[in-house]
């Protein structure tokens, strides 16, 4: 499970923050069925998330050896989406390997996490960087986070 490396601040009663993880695989996830070429791109692939409550995403792990960008709710990137070479917007996770595994922490949006609607859905973009085929089987991304459930008078 995802463990921050700062404290996040406590919610005032009546919300309840419960820690949640959203893992995307071929299992849920048809678009990671087949291969993806050596150079090519996917387009735009919806996470879906559940419709009880608020997720504030706080952190962010890839497996596979696939290039990933990701886009909150409204379409902002999360990874660097102004670079002249579309290629360098895509976050490579061998890069975070000595990290063994611990992945990204989202540090934009709020004091609280990068906050998506209920029932909202992140975008998800796949690039394959090697000079062979990748089989898409292989790809797990999980979305690490809190769903903030507010009682009468939460805001």
């Amino acid at each position: 499970m995802y463990r921050p490396q700062f404290p996040f601040p406590r919610v005032a009663s009546p919300c309840e923050d419960q820690p949640c993880q959203f893992s995307f695989d071929n299992t849920n996830l048809p678009a990671l069925g087949g291969s993806l070429a050596a150079g090519v791109a996917t387009g735009r692939i919806p996470l879906r998330l559940d419709k009880d409550a608020d997720f504030y995403l706080r952190g962010i792990r890839s497996q596979g050896n696939v290039s990933f960008r990701l886009e909150d709710p409204n379409g902002n990137a999360i990874s660097d989406s102004e670079n002249a070479a579309q290629v360098s917007n895509f976050e490579k996770p061998g890069e975070y390997s000595r990290t063994n595994g611990a992945g990204l922490v989202v540090l934009e949006g709020s004091q609280e996490g990068l906050r998506a609607p209920a029932g909202g859905n992140f975008l998800l973009y796949l690039y394959n960087s090697t000079t062979g085929s990748i089989a898409l089987s292989t790809v797990c991304i999980n979305l690490f986070g809190v769903k903030r459930y507010a009682g009468k008078g939460c805001a």
